[in-house]
């Protein structure tokens, strides 16, 4: 069953079985109080495991009084001014146990001085960025149906892709042999300035040939272009290869969301980056 997204005294959330979570997707910053009882309430009744909240640092005090832990932090993420807090309420012991964090992580240490083993250099594939349109959600999601079992939001739906397009989600991809090869999504805060590098794939087939590097530089590009700040992402832990991308590309390791996401068939932990641009 899919999670749905729907608005609650001015804020917009997501929630559902299938992430086992509440996501507070946007924080109406005029009624915290009120919204913070409704979503416990909601977590209880519903069984939840987490409630995971991105929010402005001057609403932290209301979620810290209510049990709400920081999980990672974004200076400057609201306007280029505001801090903005990853932030996350559990409601069962096993939902907040991570095993090995310290071997999750080995890839956020500083790089030790020497030459660096770069897969990704070898073997690169030269090729255009494009934008996608709905039109090509069909397409879109048959790559999406292939690299992921599950995912947090219904990225493997062209009617959902369709929709999020038109709301203002923009996709760029790489064509190789006239078909899609990789693809990716910016989702912008034109309000807050900044912006979500999210929905990163790559057909098996393509992969270690420099992709995803492309299409990020790319999307900061455009980002930069529509008088974006901050750029971020939420990416997946065990994923060494999208971690390697953005912290080559400059960003900066922001926190760990613990056991945060429904992605490749299991709920998994989500390494947060940021850079400011």
């Amino acid at each position: 069953m899919i999670d749905r997204i729907e608005k609650m005294r001015g804020s917009i959330i997501q929630h559902g079985p299938q992430n086992n979570r509440i996501y507070l997707m946007r924080l109406n910053a005029d009624d915290p109080h009120g919204l913070v009882a409704i979503l416990d309430d909601m977590a209880v009744k519903n069984g939840y495991g987490k409630i995971f909240a991105k929010i402005p640092a001057p609403a932290w005090n209301v979620f810290k009084s209510a049990n709400y832990i920081k999980e990672a932090v974004i200076p400057q993420f609201f306007a280029g001014k505001i801090d903005g807090f990853f932030i996350a309420k559990f409601f069962s012991v096993r939902r907040q146990m991570v095993m090995n964090v310290e071997d999750l992580l080995k890839f956020a240490k500083p790089a030790k001085e020497g030459p660096v083993n770069d897969k990704h250099r070898a073997g690169k594939i030269t090729r255009e960025v494009v934008s996608c349109n709905p039109s090509n959600a069909e397409e879109m999601s048959m790559i999406y149906q292939q690299v992921f079992k599950s995912y947090p939001f219904p990225i493997q739906n062209p009617n959902y892709l369709k929709h999020i397009m038109k709301e203002g989600v923009l996709y760029f991809c790489i064509r190789i042999e006239g078909r899609m090869a990789a693809i990716a999504g910016l989702e912008i805060d034109l309000v807050n300035q900044n912006a979500e590098m999210t929905d990163f794939a790559t057909l098996p087939k393509w992969r270690g040939k420099g992709l995803a590097g492309k299409l990020l530089s790319h999307m900061e590009h455009k980002a930069q272009e529509l008088g974006i700040k901050t750029v971020y992402t939420i990416a997946r832990a065990r994923s060494r290869g999208m971690n390697f991308v953005f912290k080559k590309s400059g960003y900066n390791f922001s926190g760990l969301l613990k056991n945060n996401s429904q992605i490749c068939g299991s709920i998994q932990s989500m390494t947060v980056w940021y850079k400011h641009i």
